[in-house]
């Protein structure tokens, strides 16, 4: 079945296996908004790496189609799912220029990439993820205050996601890990030696550590969402960052042997252990990833320079 034939509600709970667990617990409104966001923006990114979708051409043609339908989402009486999103995200006052930027993220992407620095690197989390992170802040009913917390939670999301597809992100002849980090794409995608191995994994968990300091932040912000909805972000954070440790705790000899990924009984039971802990649990970040990490990011078309946390 093909994305068209889908309504929104079947796309996330086909490709989002992790997210539609937590889904289940927003207020109907904010379900209903979050599937069609992610029908959306899950259609945008299978454009972007989906090779089997066509041409690189035909590919980009689509995205190209896709930012001009969401942005332009009052100009047909028979709107397309990219023209439903623009239109329910602009009753969110969602501005356009976060679309945009994530619209236009992807577009970079479809091109092969090596990153060489951290800087690009949470310049390109930001661009694909955290500006989701912008899109569903006003979905849940959180105030702008808590936008930061929201980019923060997806760029930490980005960044789980890179360090368990550095394998396939290679075969499509890119490379998010930063390469001031020390290592080539060759030895992450493919390390011949031990030495090899060691290293390219010491890159990943630096990774994985990075991206928790980005769930620690969040974290910090849960306060904002209201209670009807702030179950369900709970419970998608605690499920990507199990993914992290699940990477790191199967360790060095085990990371090129297949995508990792939560089985039903983990799921099961980081549900019921969130599902346990008072909703109001502000933990003590690291660091604050806000001013330390993302400051950089001030003339980013879309990114909320201006706001204090």
């Amino acid at each position: 079945m093909t994305h068209a034939a889908m309504s929104p509600q079947e796309v996330m709970n086909h490709h989002a296996k992790s997210f539609s667990w937590a889904a289940r617990f927003l207020s109907p409104a904010a379900r209903r908004d979050a599937a069609l966001l992610y029908a959306f923006a899950r259609t945008a990114d299978d454009y972007a790496d989906e090779d089997s979708l066509g041409t690189w051409q035909e590919r980009l043609q689509c995205l190209q189609q896709l930012r001009s339908d969401v942005l332009q989402a009052h100009t047909s009486p028979a709107p397309t799912l990219a023209q439903q999103a623009g239109r329910m995200l602009q009753g969110h006052g969602v501005p356009g220029a976060v679309i945009e930027c994530f619209m236009d993220s992807l577009l970079a992407d479809t091109a092969q990439r090596s990153l060489q620095t951290e800087q690009e690197l949470l310049r390109f989390a930001y661009g694909v993820a955290g500006t989701v992170g912008q899109m569903m802040r006003p979905l849940l009913g959180a105030p702008a205050q808590a936008e930061g917390y929201a980019i923060a939670l997806g760029v930490a999301m980005q960044l789980t996601n890179i360090a368990r597809d550095v394998v396939e992100d290679a075969a499509r002849g890119r490379c998010y890990i930063p390469a001031q980090w020390g290592v080539s794409p060759q030895t992450l995608a493919a390390p011949q030696t031990p030495a090899q191995r060691n290293e390219a994994f010491a890159a990943i968990q630096r990774l994985l550590r990075l991206a928790d300091d980005f769930y620690v932040y969040a974290q910090t912000g849960f306060h904002a969402i209201p209670r009807h909805n702030r179950r369900a972000i709970r419970i998608a954070l605690a499920l990507y960052q199990a993914i992290g440790h699940k990477i790191a705790q199967r360790g060095v000899d085990r990371f090129w042997q297949g995508r990792v990924s939560l089985g039903s009984a983990e799921k099961s039971s980081l549900l019921a252990r969130t599902l346990l802990t008072p909703q109001i649990h502000r933990p003590r970040a690291r660091r604050d990833v806000w001013r330390s990490d993302l400051s950089h990011l001030c003339t980013v078309p879309g990114f909320p320079a201006g706001l204090q946390q």
